[in-house]
C-alpha cells in the first residue's frame, strides 16, 4: 500500500517543461542535414522545411508519429512529431523540390526514419548536455507542493530518466528510477523510455471530434496496472490519454479517476473540445503546470466524494490539507 493517498501519474515534456528550444534545436539540426545531403543553401532548405510543415498541417489527420503503418500521434497534437511529419511528406512527394530532398536523404541512409531518429535523438543528446534544465516556469515550486502535500508523484516519459532526474536534481529534489525503486519509499520516481507509443492492436480506438486516438498501448497500460493512479496529465492526448481514457471505458481497475490536457499554444481544437462528462471524455484542461495545485485539489475532493466518505487528509507538512 501506497503512503501517499493521492497519486498523480504525469508525462514530463510539455508538462514540466517549455518545449520550445528543444524544437527548435531539432529543427535547426534538420535544416543543416538536408542542406548537406541536398548541396542546397541552409536558407533555402529552412524555407522549403516550412513550405512543407504548412502543406501538412493543412491534412494533419495523415502525418504524425507512424508506427508500422499506423499514426500513433498526429502532427497537430505533438510538437515533437513535427519533423517526422515532415519527412513522411518528403519521402511521399511527386514535386520538386521536395521529392528531391527526400531522394538525397534516401541517398546516404537506409529509410527516411532512420534518418529522422538519427536527427531527432541525437540532437536532444546533445541539447541535454548543453543544458541544466529546461523546465517550465514554476515547475519547481509547484512539484515541492506535491511533496508537502504527500502526492505520490510518478513521472511516465518516453525521455530517457536521466533527463528527469538531472534536470529535477538541479532544484534538489531528487527523482529515482521506478524501475529500481519500490513505490513505497520514495515520493517522485519516474518510468524513462515508456514505450507510449508502441501498439498492440491497431483497430482498438477512440473517435474523439473527427479523430480516431489508438488505445491499446501494451507498455504504457503494464504501467499504469502496476501504479493505479488517481490522475493522469499529458500534453499529446494520444500518446498521454488516449490509453487510460480507454482504460476507464472498459472500467478497468486500475484506470485513473480523471484525465488532464495541458493546454499548450499548439494544442488543436479537436483535442480541446475533447473536455465532458463522459468516460471517453477529459476531464481537466491545465493551462500551465503552476494550476496544477488547483485542480489536483478539485480531482481529490471528487475523489473522496465517490468514496461516500470524508476522511481528513493526510498530515500535511505544510500549507494546510490537499
Amino acid at each position: 500500500m501506497a503512503s501517499a493517498e493521492y497519486h498523480l501519474v504525469t508525462d514530463f515534456d510539455g508538462v514540466w517543461t517549455d518545449p520550445t528550444r528543444e524544437f527548435h534545436a531539432i529543427m535547426e539540426t534538420l535544416g543543416r542535414e538536408l542542406a548537406r545531403l541536398s548541396g542546397r543553401p541552409e536558407a533555402e532548405v529552412l524555407s522549403l522545411l516550412q513550405k512543407v510543415q504548412d502543406r501538412v498541417f493543412k491534412q494533419p489527420e495523415k502525418f504524425g508519429w507512424r508506427i508500422h503503418d499506423h499514426l500513433t500521434s498526429y502532427v497537430d497534437e505533438d510538437y515533437f512529431a513535427i519533423p517526422a511529419a515532415l519527412g513522411q511528406f518528403m519521402e511521399q512527394s511527386q514535386e520538386a523540390p521536395f521529392a528531391e530532398l527526400g531522394q538525397a536523404v534516401l541517398g546516404e541512409n537506409p529509410s527516411m526514419t532512420a534518418f529522422m531518429d538519427e536527427v531527432y535523438h541525437g540532437t536532444c543528446r546533445r541539447f541535454r548536455k548543453t543544458v541544466d534544465h529546461d523546465l517550465a516556469h514554476g515547475a519547481e515550486h509547484v512539484l515541492r507542493w506535491l511533496l508537502r502535500h504527500q502526492v505520490r508523484v510518478t513521472f511516465v516519459t518516453n525521455a530517457p530518466p536521466e533527463k528527469i532526474i538531472d534536470w529535477f536534481a538541479h532544484h534538489d529534489l531528487p527523482v529515482l528510477d521506478a524501475r529500481q525503486e519500490d513505490a513505497d519509499e520514495v515520493g517522485l520516481r519516474v518510468y524513462g523510455r515508456a514505450g507510449k507509443q508502441w501498439l498492440g492492436d491497431p483497430d482498438l480506438g477512440l473517435e474523439l471530434n473527427g479523430r480516431f486516438v489508438r488505445t491499446d498501448r501494451p507498455q504504457y497500460r503494464e504501467i499504469l496496472e502496476r501504479e493505479c493512479p488517481d490522475m493522469v496529465i499529458g500534453d499529446v492526448l494520444s500518446l498521454d490519454l488516449a490509453q487510460p481514457l480507454g482504460m476507464r471505458v472498459a472500467g478497468h481497475p486500475a484506470a485513473p479517476q480523471d484525465v488532464a490536457i495541458i493546454r499548450k499554444p499548439y494544442t488543436p481544437a479537436w483535442v480541446l473540445q475533447s473536455l465532458g462528462p463522459e468516460a471517453h471524455n477529459v476531464d481537466f484542461q491545465v493551462h500551465h503546470v503552476t494550476s496544477l495545485p488547483r485542480i489536483l485539489t478539485e480531482s481529490y475532493r471528487r475523489l473522496q466524494a465517490s468514496r461516500d466518505s470524508h476522511p481528513a487528509p493526510p498530515q500535511q507538512a505544510a500549507g494546510g490539507p490537499l
